[in-house]
């Protein structure tokens, strides 16, 4: 067996050394190629080519004769070759071996597999014919390779427009077999070409249409073509003439991209931009609109802006929001909105504005942010909504409620001292007429008319209570002035100077010079006397007694407080009377139970409130809160 093995090895080797060309036979234990596959046989010819003499190392591999191969370029067709057990021909550049003292040679280089484990190299040496044709070929196979891996569709056509040649991408995007689209003309109806309107395209207008007939380039052409089942198949295409070495027209080629997807994505595109102009357009023309840069200059205004503020495009552009301020929000109101915007979240809410004219407006507004490319805020985008009538309706609502409860307050309050306190009168006034005429002791007589005057007296008392309810509805039309709250104490403290002093009482005044409030002033009086009178009266007749007067300002309050260490109220006993009608707490014969009652009606007519704290035995703390610049719809 051996010595068949070795006849037929003798025969091979002898037959290879005969060739005219090199080869080279290299084993690959591993059946993988790579850089230490061992030279097995070099024939004589090569050994001439890379050795010079007709010895071979036996340490010779793939790697150290042929560097070139393992080059990442050269490599992927090698190893494609290898793995799918095919030849591979390549032209091998005159100065490949220029490491071996062969220089100007171009070669024809061949790699054969002949089985898992065994291959072979050859080297011939090319005439310039050969080379020619060699490389011609190799350069057919490459541009065959780089077709095939396009993702654009390409096929080429002769001078009479039949396809001669499509690539796998053509078949792929045009969902046809090559076979299907080879032989085939561009022009033909089963293509089914239309145009953007779904009209069918004009053939003279096709891109090989132009490249074949005028000769000249076509670039981005875009049409579509329309399948059996009606799907449609967007294409973008390039065309351009081929020619022949004496300039004469063989034909052309064309490439192109299935842009379905981008098509319909710009058909969203415009039909969302339709929309969205439509929109603009409507809030353009109904809401008022502006915008920003990051710093709140305004760089943009709409024609409904300049209307409701009054100031020209000139004055407002260039100048941010403040010109519009109504000095009404808080500056937290301000420092909360700009928070929000610059962290990018829409804020929405209601502002007060103040027009060039010096008129109040209240707008709806909601305020974007608008980013630029790099995903930073550049602007913002204000769109407002005039609410001012529907604010203006729903604040009257709101103070229509308000005082009709005190009115009805003061109506019960009005009923129960007619139903009650007069009927009360005129019964006692009746008996005591019954008892006069029935009367015959002129002692007797002299005592029923002193009782007929008692109750006079206490009649005209209740008549006067009644004067000073109507007085509250009276005095609403009254105009509101501007009052300095340190002069109208001082004017209150002046009218019980004397019974302060009788008592023996320490005022003491906080009041700073600067506050000033709108109010009706005879209200404003009413309430200090009111106060002030009562913790004179029920101040305890002791060392120490003390009045407190005590006024401070906020963004839109002002607010009074009046404390003592009187006598005090049980507040757990009376304190959801205090305010009612003839309600008295001490036993002090000058106490009628009004005061408190007009108290806080006038100061609810105001706009404000009054709170107190109370200990028996204690003292008292009467805190009332006035706005700074109540409404004039506030009086009813």
């Amino acid at each position: 067996m051996n010595e068949i093995l070795n006849k037929q090895t003798d025969f091979f080797y002898t037959y290879a050394n005969q060739l005219t060309y090199s080869l080279y036979l290299f084993e690959s234990k591993h059946e993988q190629f790579d850089r230490e596959n061992k030279l097995l046989f070099a024939n004589q010819k090569a050994k001439e080519l890379l050795f010079g003499s007709s010895k071979i190392s036996s340490s010779q591999s793939v790697g150290s004769l042929f560097p070139f191969l393992f080059d990442s370029e050269e490599m992927i067709p090698v190893i494609e070759s290898w793995d799918q057990s095919t030849n591979l021909e390549e032209v091998i550049e005159k100065d490949i071996f220029h490491s071996f003292g062969i220089q100007k040679q171009p070669f024809l280089f061949k790699l054969y597999r002949l089985d898992k484990t065994h291959y072979t190299i050859t080297l011939e040496e090319l005439t310039d014919v050969m080379l020619a044709e060699k490389i011609l070929k190799q350069k057919e196979t490459k541009l065959d390779r780089f077709l095939k891996t396009m993702i654009n569709g390409v096929v080429v056509v002769n001078s009479d427009g039949q396809i001669l040649y499509a690539n796998d991408s053509a078949a792929k995007i045009l969902d046809l077999e090559l076979e299907t689209i080879e032989n085939r003309y561009y022009s033909s109806r089963e293509w089914k070409q239309i145009d953007k309107n779904g009209d069918p395209f004009p053939l003279e207008n096709l891109p090989l249409a132009i490249a074949l007939g005028k000769q000249e380039t076509v670039y981005n052409c875009e049409h579509g073509i329309l399948s059996e089942d009606g799907h449609i198949k967007w294409l973008n295409v390039n065309a351009t003439p081929l020619f022949d070495e004496h300039g004469k027209l063989e034909g052309a080629t064309a490439s192109f991209l299935d842009i379905t997807e981008l098509k319909n994505t710009q058909n969203t595109i415009q039909l969302q931009n339709r929309k969205l102009t439509s929109i603009l357009d409507a809030i353009e023309k109904s809401a008022i609109v502006s915008v920003t840069n990051i710093e709140g200059i305004i760089t943009r205004v709409n024609s409904k802006f300049l209307q409701k503020c009054g100031y020209t495009e000139e004055e407002i552009v260039g100048s941010d929001h403040k010109i519009l301020n109504a000095e009404y929000h808080s500056k937290q109101f301000w420092k909360d909105l700009w928070s929000q915007i610059l962290s990018g979240k829409t804020w929405e809410g209601v502002i007060k504005n103040k027009a060039k004219e010096g008129n109040y407006f209240w707008l709806q507004s909601f305020i974007h942010p608008l980013y630029n490319a790099n995903n930073e805020i550049e602007s913002f985008l204000s769109i407002r909504f005039d609410i001012t009538e529907e604010i203006e309706a729903l604040d009257n609502t709101k103070r229509m409620l308000h005082f009709t409860g005190i009115q009805n307050n003061r109506l019960q309050n009005f009923a129960y001292i007619v139903s009650h306190n007069i009927r009360q009168h005129s019964s006692n006034f009746t008996s005591l007429v019954q008892l006069l005429e029935d009367s015959k002791s002129e002692d007797d007589k002299t005592k029923i008319v002193e009782m007929l005057h008692a109750s006079s007296v206490q009649l005209e008392e209740t008549i006067s209570h009644l004067n000073d309810i109507i007085s509250i509805n009276q005095m609403l039309n009254k105009p509101m002035e501007v009052c300095s709250l340190e002069q109208e104490v001082e004017k209150t403290l002046s009218i019980l100077k004397g019974s302060i002093e009788s008592r023996n009482i320490q005022m003491e005044v906080v009041i700073p010079g600067g506050i000033k409030l709108k109010t009706i002033p005879a209200y404003l009086e009413s309430i200090l006397l009111n106060l002030l009178s009562n913790a004179v009266k029920y101040v305890r007749l002791k060392q120490g007694a003390y009045i407190k007067v005590v006024a401070e300002e906020t963004n839109d309050q002002i607010i009074i407080t009046v404390e003592d260490n009187g006598l005090g109220i049980n507040l757990q006993k009376h304190g959801n009377k205090i305010f009612g009608m003839f309600k008295t707490f001490h036993r002090n014969e000058d106490a009628r139970g009004i005061g408190l009652f007009i108290t806080k009606s006038q100061v609810e007519v105001l706009g404000g409130s009054i709170l107190v704290t109370s200990e028996e035995g204690k003292g008292s703390v009467f805190r009332v809160l006035l706005p700074k610049n109540p409404e004039e719809s506030l009086r009813a």
